[in-house]
């Protein structure tokens, strides 16, 4: 019996935990600020004063902590018997345009869903208990995600690449590790990474999965002004990982935010690979853009020639974003502010034997 497997992509961009200590008006911020400082500074004293740690600690309740890791601070003389920090307290996850990041996954359905711009797994995994599941998928009589899996990849502001899926997960591997020559030094690979899945279908093949997320076309070197050569770099490695397959047997995909439109030179290794497809050239080309009110694609689903033969549907969701152009957005979404994205997702579904 066949079952169609839906699988998107979507660069969700909000999914980041921020200090609560910034979400108050700029002048209690300050204050705030200035307690954590003092209380940083009481704990290098050579003798404390518990009496005034207590008393900042009540001032900064809900704020800011302190992350004892050997001998309580509370009950030891000083900083010589003590090892700890300050640590800044941070929100759960409520605010409206998170929210409607969960509308447009509840509402995108799928068994497998790569997520790009998250900050870390436990942050994920909270955002799927507590809200997508609790307040979207399971009143619906859906399914939630029973492999919730990230990489901390190699941005240091924490974006990261990630998959959500229904199927059975058999085996990561990530490529954070890799380096490159590039404008005359080592470099990482890749930018965030390039994380590869591999999830058991239901006609018992496996799909292997390359989640990526490319070299912005901003921070740029003033040699590469586009970092199409960097972009380049990462295209072509994912084409040799690639190569360690067989298109015209195995189900392979390459998703995720390639920060570059078909046209551009530095996904040429991919975009004119024998035996890929990119699942957007299905869709009329004025219907292939997935970046704001643009016509360019950024995000791909790309596919190997034996998935292509089970690709049924694909479309562009872009009810998350808030433009006028598409005029399709949320009631919820406002504004920039509020709209889950500035990228539209990928989705596509298969007929699987």
């Amino acid at each position: 019996m066949s079952r169609t497997i839906r699988i998107a992509t979507f660069n969700c961009e909000n999914l980041f935990c921020r200090p609560k200590i910034f979400e108050e008006n700029l002048k209690h911020s300050l204050e705030l600020l200035g307690y954590v400082c003092e209380l940083q500074k009481e704990l290098t004293r050579d003798e404390f004063n518990i009496d005034r740690i207590k008393e900042l600690k009540k001032k900064l309740s809900g704020y800011a902590y302190v992350n004892d890791i050997r001998g309580n601070h509370m009950k030891v003389k000083g900083a010589a018997d003590w090892l700890g920090s300050v640590e800044l307290s941070r929100h759960r996850i409520s605010d409206i345009a998170v929210e409607n990041t969960a509308r447009v996954i509840n509402d995108i359905n799928a068994h497998i869903i790569c997520l790009i711009e998250v900050e870390n797994r436990l942050l994920l995994e909270q955002f799927h208990n507590d809200l997508l599941f609790k307040k979207f998928l399971n009143p619906a009589g859906k399914e939630g995600y029973e492999y919730i899996l990230l990489v901390d990849g190699n941005d240091r502001r924490g974006i990261d690449v990630s998959i959500m899926s229904r199927l059975p997960v058999l085996w990561i591997c990530s490529h954070i590790h890799e380096r490159t020559l590039y404008n005359g030094k080592m470099v990482p690979t890749f930018s965030r990474d390039c994380l590869e899945v591999q999830i058991l279908l239901p006609d018992e093949k496996v799909l292997h999965l390359l989640v990526n997320h490319f070299k912005s076309m901003g921070y740029c070197p003033k040699h590469d002004p586009q970092s199409n050569k960097r972009r380049r770099g990462q295209s072509g490695r994912v084409a040799e990982l690639v190569n360690s397959h067989d298109l015209q047997r195995e189900h392979v995909m390459v998703a995720g935010d390639l920060n570059a439109d078909v046209k551009s030179p530095s996904l040429e290794p991919l975009i004119k690979k024998e035996g890929l497809y990119n699942v957007n050239f299905e869709l009329d080309p004025l219907q292939r853009g997935t970046y704001r009110t643009s016509n360019k694609q950024l995000d791909y689903l790309i596919v190997s020639d034996a998935l292509r033969e089970f690709l049924e549907n694909v479309h562009v969701e872009r009810r998350g974003m808030y433009s006028k152009k598409w005029n399709v957005h949320y009631s919820t979404i406002k504004g920039r502010r509020t709209e889950a994205s500035d990228h539209g997702a990928v989705v596509a579904d298969f007929r699987v034997a």
